[in-house]
């Protein structure tokens, strides 16, 4: 699978390479706003099981890809993308970090009760995250290290229906914003566009109707998670505070 994927990612390959770098910019977006959210609002808009899947998700493949871009020559595709998944690991540790230090009782509240402690916080993303490495890499070892794009589609399904668990609970626009709605969106339009980097680059994989559907389906529930939002009613701006985002 890894030859395929070299073989599809050349430098002259314009149109994937135009729509790999759409693909990754949504997913840079999306997290642009969760940092913004958490430093402004102190929440996140994503749940706190999204962060220990992705940490789980984006450090073994940061590994895995920097090992396979190594017995490739360096091959640059392998390469970058590899590094693009350790700046994400980055991310996520951060997102953790605020959830312990920021968001300890919403979280872990309903649990352990309004005097919830980091380490009871900590004991319990340890136990997600142990959890879901496991699954992970059992799931890497049944679908082969070269289905990098496999899981790359898999996760942006998960940002389409994900967040909209952690807003309905929520029942306000409070840690989460109608923007961000927006672009989850137009992020998963792009992830099942024929024109998409995932059929350009794996046709014989994606180019399927199943992709197709999946597409439809989890486009109108990031539609309905953003219809949820704006029915909401809008912050409140604080005089002590900068305008709430939008």
């Amino acid at each position: 699978m890894y030859d395929q994927l070299i073989a599809a990612f050349t430098l002259d390959n314009i149109p994937l390479l135009i729509a790999a770098g759409l693909t990754f910019a949504f997913g840079y977006w999306e997290y642009l706003y969760s940092f913004r959210l958490l430093t402004r609002e102190k929440k996140a808009p994503f749940p706190i099981w999204m962060h220990t899947f992705y940490l789980a998700h984006d450090s073994s493949w940061a590994v895995i890809l920097l090992s396979a871009a190594a017995a490739h020559n360096w091959n640059w595709f392998l390469t970058v993308a590899s590094i693009a998944l350790f700046v994400w690991t980055g991310f996520e540790i951060f997102n953790l970090w605020k959830a312990v230090t920021l968001e300890r009782v919403e979280i872990w509240g309903p649990y352990f009760g309004d005097r919830v402690t980091i380490r009871q916080a900590v004991l319990n993303l340890l136990v997600q995250l142990a959890g879901f490495y496991a699954v992970v890499n059992l799931l890497i070892v049944f679908m082969g290290e070269g289905s990098v794009l496999q899981w790359f589609a898999l996760t942006n399904v998960v940002m389409a229906a994900g967040p909209g668990v952690l807003w309905a609970r929520r029942g306000s626009r409070d840690g989460t914003s109608v923007g961000l709605g927006i672009v989850i969106v137009f992020g998963t339009i792009n992830t099942f566009l024929p024109t998409g980097m995932f059929v350009l680059a794996l046709p014989e994989v994606f180019n399927t109707p199943w992709f197709y559907l999946t597409g439809v389906v989890f486009t109108f529930i990031a539609i309905g998670n953003l219809v949820r939002l704006l029915r909401y009613p809008r912050k409140q701006r604080i005089d002590t505070q900068r305008r709430p985002i939008w």
